[in-house]
């Protein structure tokens, strides 16, 4: 089995109980990602929009740590709590990804870690060799 190598992109703040990304061999599972910057300040409160916007900077940043790229994303997981928001979330993923898209599922939850957040996304990427 391949070894186990945490993915800490520099300038964040280590969690010893969580890994932002865990590469096992040429794969890149990236932990779910609120909207909270390098500094664990959460932003665009009450808006998903620049919710995800932050998110998606979050997972570009541990996924360039590994050295892949957001067109190495083979999938994403997307936790709303409220499928109202799935519009402004949609809006940051096509522009994130504006052509081959990474396979997607979104998921309607009641709730995440804090009432602040609207969104969470996880991915899966394969780097390249």
């Amino acid at each position: 089995m391949p070894e186990r190598q945490p993915i800490i992109p520099s300038g964040t703040s280590h969690n010893p109980n969580l890994s932002p990304g865990m590469r096992v061999g040429d794969f890149l599972f990236v932990s779910g990602h609120v909207s909270t910057d390098a500094s664990g300040n959460v932003g665009g409160i009450g808006d998903c929009e620049a919710q995800s916007r932050q998110i998606m900077s979050n997972i570009r940043d541990v996924i360039a740590a590994a050295g892949g790229r957001m067109e190495d994303v083979a999938k994403i997981t997307c936790f709303l709590t409220n499928m109202d928001n799935y519009p402004a979330y949609a809006k940051v993923r096509i522009e994130t990804w504006p052509s081959n898209p990474p396979a997607s599922s979104t998921v309607g939850v009641s709730a995440l870690v804090k009432p602040e957040f609207l969104v969470e996304v996880e991915a899966i990427v394969r780097l390249p060799d």
